[in-house]
């Protein structure tokens, strides 16, 4: 469909978040003057922020020709694919991933925009016999423009009930899953992961199910986004309800994720940022990260237990 006729083009974009309205012309304000201007819900709860400046606005035709998507395989393992946004759209950053299964591909994550040459390329990966299954986003930060990308590539958005009031496009591309992980493809999961969320998923992927070269590794893989976040050392990870705003999670919270991730099997740990990964021992570096982080909460080592 043409830009000059896609309603799509027009609808309103958050610049800070990447959150897509249903709603075209939303009206930027300045701090201190939020009543002449239109608001982000997203941005102004507590785990996100409106910029300094107020709040902005933006829409895809204005991203377009603006940015460019390019695909980039991971170096360790070439089945993995980033799509990234250059330059940089929304102030978060983040870039979705392409993971390959028996049965078909599933993006995992989105982000603001994506150019007609990146719809080309995606599609370029998938076949009749290994088509795209679908999008799957972690939570709410990362909604983005996903309806629009669901159009552009012909598949379906898969979103957690339990965040659906802060997704804001209400449209058929889009279906929910209600507290459960749920199975697309036959060897990833998404793992039901509240706590910066409630509805907060990570993705897993069994590798050793895949028919693959053997040079390419074998161990299962999860794909973290907010639910934790690798710290810089790439030994430890961290948990928190709000990045920006540094406020940690309880650590009744990073409990049940643990909980939620013990059943798997893992060795490597992909964040949504580029450069943030962690090779091998990814279960191990979980456990020891979470422990670490409910006592210097204050929580004595007979106040908690996380099984391995």
């Amino acid at each position: 469909m043409s830009s000059t006729v896609d309603p799509d083009y027009d609808r309103s974009i958050c610049a800070t978040c990447a959150a897509q309205y249903t709603a075209s012309s939303l009206r930027p304000y300045r701090i201190g003057e939020e009543g002449t201007g239109d608001g982000c819900p997203i941005c102004l709860d507590e785990r996100q922020y409106v910029a300094p400046t107020g709040q902005a606005w933006t829409s895809w035709r204005e991203l377009d020709g603006k940015h460019a998507t390019r695909l980039e395989p991971d170096g360790r393992d070439p089945r993995i694919v980033r799509i990234l946004t250059e330059p940089k759209a929304g102030a978060i950053g983040q870039t979705p991933f392409i993971i390959p299964s028996l049965d078909g591909s599933l993006i995992w994550d989105c982000s603001p925009y994506l150019s007609p040459s990146g719809v080309e390329s995606i599609l370029s990966l998938t076949s009749s016999s290994k088509p795209l299954l679908g999008m799957a986003i972690s939570h709410p930060h990362f909604f983005c423009s996903s309806v629009t990308w669901a159009r552009k590539l012909g598949c379906k958005v898969y979103i957690c009930a339990t965040d659906k009031e802060w997704f804001m496009r209400k449209d058929s591309f889009v279906d929910e899953y209600y507290r459960k992980n749920v199975g697309i493809p036959l060897t990833v999961e998404c793992i039901f992961s509240p706590g910066h969320f409630p509805g907060s998923c990570v993705l897993h992927w069994d590798r050793s199910m895949e028919q693959s070269e053997s040079s390419l590794p074998q161990t299962g893989v999860i794909f973290c986004s907010d639910t934790c976040k690798i710290a810089v050392d790439r030994r430890r990870m961290t948990f928190m309800w709000s990045y920006p705003n540094y406020i940690p999670l309880p650590p009744k919270d990073v409990q049940k994720i643990w909980q939620s991730l013990r059943p798997f099997q893992f060795g490597d740990i992909y964040s949504a940022w580029p450069g943030e990964i962690a090779f091998g021992n990814g279960k191990e570096k979980v456990l020891n990260s979470a422990r670490r982080f409910i006592e210097m909460e204050g929580w004595g080592k007979n106040e908690y237990a996380l099984e391995e």
